[in-house]
């Protein structure tokens, strides 16, 4: 009796086990899934993943990918996933195990994603944009987003960018200023000066400025001061590094933490807690891009009035451009099933799309023709981000990993009481940058990049050649 139960058992184990493997047979074939209806009829659809690093946006995006799903008339299901760490490091283990998503989304503020490697490494391909719809370019301004090593190599373009993040500005609490019977300045050794005011105003309960010692400290406004300065890592004339107009910007810096003008912590803070402070009104300023309005806005509503005004530069001149970045573009990887995905990109590049997304204020428009189409009055406080005209895409200068600090890492340890000193600091730097770009050159790893009619003003209208030596 024992016997017969156990071989019922193992026969009852057997055919559910044929079952199961039959129906996923029957699921998933050829890059198809088959899925069920109400009406218990089957239809076949096409899955289209799609890997994306942001999360903000999310509850916006998952309902119109939710309704794209369930209405398009071409047989697609878009499997949306977020990586929520270490993104640009997924999808390259992603490729060496054949693993890839069909699109990836990417911007150009993305840290890691070099295009022309992961183009040469042949992780990516380029889009057929012949197969592009003269409606998606037209809502896209196709010819008008084209920008070399950004998301353009020569003649292949790797994606059209469907927004823009703004450059930084200066976000200050309008009553903390007024109580101290001070303005925002045009210059950085007089906001320095204004910190130094608020701090001693504040009376040890705000402060003049914050930063997010943990989160891309150097990058948020500082950055943006040296470009208006016309001041950035690479000299694109000479095809080398050179980080020696960094020294007054740095020198300034490092006096906010010198005359105690920074909120105590701040070294060891993460982003959010610094919006926090400000959001409470313990902080006179901070910077960041047009992600706050949302910030501000949503995630921590601001307590106090607060009001956006552009960055100072050195001297007060704008001698540079401050750097915009094209934010999400949907690129193919190499696995791709390319027909079906440019239905996708098409979806995501749509005018009913891109309205409601930069409606929502997740992004600014890139093109004119959705810059018109946006109702300005939905887009709340974002409009103090309107794009100002010395704003512009930068070319991507070689990507190379340094022996040592990064030198954004380095800025921000000079500026600290106790760190190195600022001239020790840019001549390591500039040794250190420019023998791994010689090295990785010789490696064939990166090219040299020299745009001898580079203009600081209009980064990205000079010739670039790559070089190999």
């Amino acid at each position: 009796m024992k016997l017969q139960t156990k071989l019922f058992s193992v026969l009852l184990v057997l055919v559910l086990a044929f079952s199961l493997v039959a129906c996923q047979g029957d699921n998933k074939a050829g890059g198809q899934e088959t899925k069920e209806t109400n009406d218990s009829s089957k239809e076949e659809k096409t899955v289209v993943t799609v890997w994306t690093g942001d999360r903000h946006d999310l509850e916006y995006v998952n309902a119109k990918i939710e309704e794209y799903n369930s209405t398009n008339t071409d047989g697609i299901e878009i499997d949306y996933q977020v990586m929520t760490e270490d993104y640009v490091n997924m999808i390259t283990m992603a490729a060496s195990s054949n693993q890839l998503p069909d699109l990836i989304i990417v911007s150009a503020s993305l840290a890691g994603f070099d295009l022309k490697t992961f183009a040469d490494s042949k992780i990516i391909q380029p889009i057929p944009v012949d197969k592009l719809s003269d409606e998606y370019k037209k809502v896209n301004d196709f010819d008008k987003v084209l920008f070399e090593g950004v998301n353009v190599l020569g003649d292949d373009v790797y994606y059209v960018p469907s927004g823009m993040r703004s450059g930084s500005r200066i976000i200050y609490n309008k009553e903390l200023f007024e109580a101290a019977n001070v303005e925002v300045p045009t210059t950085l050794s007089e906001l320095v000066d204004v910190a130094k005011v608020l701090t001693e105003n504040g009376n040890g309960q705000s402060y003049g400025t914050i930063f997010p010692g943990q989160s891309s400290p150097f990058e948020r406004w500082l950055e943006g001061v040296a470009e208006m300065s016309g001041v950035i890592p690479y000299d694109f004339v000479n095809g080398e590094f050179n980080f020696d107009g960094y020294k007054p910007i740095l020198e300034e810096a490092k006096r906010l933490f010198d005359e105690n003008s920074v909120f105590p912590g701040s070294v060891s803070m993460q982003i959010d807690p610094t919006r926090a402070q400000f959001s409470e009104g313990n902080v006179g300023f901070y910077g960041g891009a047009s992600q706050e309005v949302g910030v501000l806005t949503d995630q921590f509503p601001a307590k106090i009035e607060w009001a956006v005004t552009d960055l100072p530069s050195i001297d007060g001149e704008v001698k540079g451009a401050l750097s915009i970045n094209p934010q999400r573009g949907l690129i193919l990887t190499s696995d791709a099933n390319v027909d079906a995905s440019l239905k996708v990109i098409e979806f995501f590049g749509s005018e009913d799309y891109l309205k409601g997304y930069l409606e929502g204020g997740y992004a600014l428009p890139i093109s004119s023709y959705m810059e018109s189409a946006v109702d300005s009055s939905k887009t709340g406080r974002l409009a103090d981000y309107s794009l100002k005209e010395y704003e512009s895409v930068y070319p991507k200068f070689p990507q190379v990993t340094p022996e040592g600090d990064s030198y954004r890492v380095a800025f921000w340890n000079a500026i600290q009481p106790g760190g190195p000193t600022v001239d020790e600091t840019i001549a390591k730097l500039n040794e250190t940058y420019n023998a791994a770009l010689d090295k990785e050159i010789e490696l064939g790893k990166v090219s040299r990049i020299v745009i001898k009619d580079f203009d600081a003003l209009n980064p990205n209208d000079g010739t670039i050649e790559y070089l190999s030596e």
